[in-house]
């Protein structure tokens, strides 16, 4: 039985969108091309129901739309096998009431549970916001279990709260409060849930080139960070690049990388590769242990590692200690120094886990 166990698996469809925001993570631009096909997406969803405890396939990309007929084909086939769908647009499809009416309606009869639009400053020297209000307005006409609107804001951002209640016409509840910590809120009331995803900016993929303020009201993050400890997302929240990778998340591009980047889907299985990933000494350090207790033991080695004074995320801490190769060099020569305290922590969790199973049987 695997630690580290895999509940959701988001599919990177394509490297390309409508759109070259600034604060990309996964740097998508319209140049790029790279895609999966649906015949590739169907096999990794007939995987991941046949081993492994994945529930929910979430769309992403890149702009998912751009895959025309054989997205909605993905789709379909997800809620064949009795999973669950989510899907993140930038709505750029939103053209004009007819368009906007045919796409949503096709979304939800190819067994789409929840919508996911991004609005942000970033996003509009490429997508309008009328075009954002006219999607938004046309799936909450459809029970879809949620229709999100996803906001990033911060410090010099324009468009904000008032201007995103404004536009929509109404306030939305927030899933997140000023201190990033998520709110619990009642999805229990009549389809579609409407809520604002409300994160903050991060200095990863594209956005790592912003020059970013400390974002007011997260001063204790670092303590907050130390105390959470292990990544939530590492490896229990899987990606499949445009590559045809699994990668261990959907934080930023990380295809390639020799850490986070666990193999090729066209020459292992899923199950394969997540075994691979259960196993895997370092990721199990980032999801056991965390980046910043790991930020700590590489100074206990090297004082004068090149870190950033100030991190506002797991994401900006490990962006930088998987690639900067003088961090990711230090993170490979402590790997034998964490490996007994990984060890029992497994250890522990798998008794956790037993422990549970028979309690349940």
């Amino acid at each position: 039985m695997r630690v580290l166990t895999s509940r959701q698996l988001t599919i990177l469809t394509t490297d390309q969108c409508t759109a070259q925001c600034g604060h990309c993570s996964m740097n998508s631009s319209p140049q790029r091309r790279r895609r999966l096909t649906a015949e590739q997406i169907c096999r990794y969803v007939d995987q991941a129901v046949e081993s492994t405890e994945i529930r929910l396939v979430i769309f992403s990309g890149g702009e998912p739309l751009l895959l025309g007929d054989e997205l909605f084909q993905s789709l379909e086939h997800v809620r064949s096998r009795g999973l669950r769908s989510r899907l993140v647009t930038n709505a750029y499809w939103a053209m004009d009431a007819k368009k906007t009416a045919a796409t949503v309606e096709r979304l939800f009869s190819a067994g789409l549970n929840e919508l996911n639009i991004s609005i942000d400053d970033f996003h509009f020297p490429y997508i309008h916001p009328q075009k954002v209000k006219a999607a938004f307005a046309e799936a909450r006409k459809y029970p879809f279990d949620a229709v999100i609107l996803v906001h990033c804001s911060g410090p010099d951002t324009v468009f904000n709260a008032r201007e995103l209640d404004e536009l929509v016409g109404e306030k939305l509840p927030r899933m997140f409060n000023e201190r990033g910590d998520a709110v619990p809120l009642d999805r229990s009331g009549k389809k579609p849930f409407l809520a604002v995803s409300n994160s903050t900016l991060q200095g990863i993929g594209r956005g790592t080139g912003l020059q970013l303020a400390q974002l007011p009201g997260q001063e204790d993050w670092p303590q907050k960070a130390r105390a959470i400890g292990g990544c939530p997302w590492a490896v229990r929240s899987p990606a499949v690049a445009p590559t045809g990778h699994l990668v261990a998340c959907c934080g930023f591009e990380v295809s390639g990388n020799p850490i986070l980047d666990i193999g090729d889907l066209e020459t292992h299985s899923l199950s394969d590769l997540l075994d691979r990933a259960d196993q895997d000494l370092p990721l199990n350090m980032i999801a056991l242990e965390g980046p910043y207790e790991l930020m700590d033991r590489m100074k206990e080695v090297q004082p004068d590692l090149p870190f950033r004074p100030y991190y506002r995320s797991f994401c900006e801490l490990c962006q930088d200690m998987v690639t900067n190769p003088v961090l990711r060099e230090t993170l490979v020569q402590i790997m034998p120094l964490r490996a007994p305290a990984i060890l029992s922590r497994r250890e522990g969790l798998s008794k956790t886990a037993a422990h549970g199973s028979s309690r349940n049987g």
